[in-house]
């Protein structure tokens, strides 16, 4: 599992640090972003942001004496990021390419904190 969370924090850390340097760089290099509407590069400075905390919060959690807790934060905003990506899939349709994309690059690694978080509180680390 802490091999997991590195990789994890590494992912939406990356991201992060994008989205608050280069907004306009990320915002055309995502596919699909440019068809949600206009950039608003303090928006997408500000879910840099978030990322780059979920990030911090899965690097803290690599610890072996973590608490479940630590992971609740990152588990609320990945999960309901990927959530969000899953309902759209749904509601508007996707092509087998973009299903497996968003899947792979949104999806896994947007619900793995929340395994990860509920795992630890079955194992007791509640505190």
């Amino acid at each position: 599992m802490r091999t997991i969370l590195i990789i994890l924090a590494a992912w939406h850390g990356a991201n992060g640090v994008f989205m608050l340097v280069a907004p306009e760089a990320w915002y055309a290099f995502v596919p699909d972003v440019t068809e949600t509407g206009p950039a608003n590069l303090h928006f997408i400075r500000d879910i840099g942001l978030a990322f780059m905390a979920s990030a911090a919060g899965l690097v803290a959690a690599t610890r072996a004496e973590a608490p479940a807790a630590i992971l609740l934060a990152p588990a609320i905003f990945l999960g309901g990021h990927a959530g969000i990506h899953l309902v759209e899939l749904f509601e508007h349709g996707a092509t087998a390419a973009t299903a497996l994309r968003d899947t792979a690059l949104i999806l896994v690694p947007g619900f793995l904190p929340l395994a990860f978080f509920r795992r630890r509180r079955l194992e007791g680390r509640m505190a």
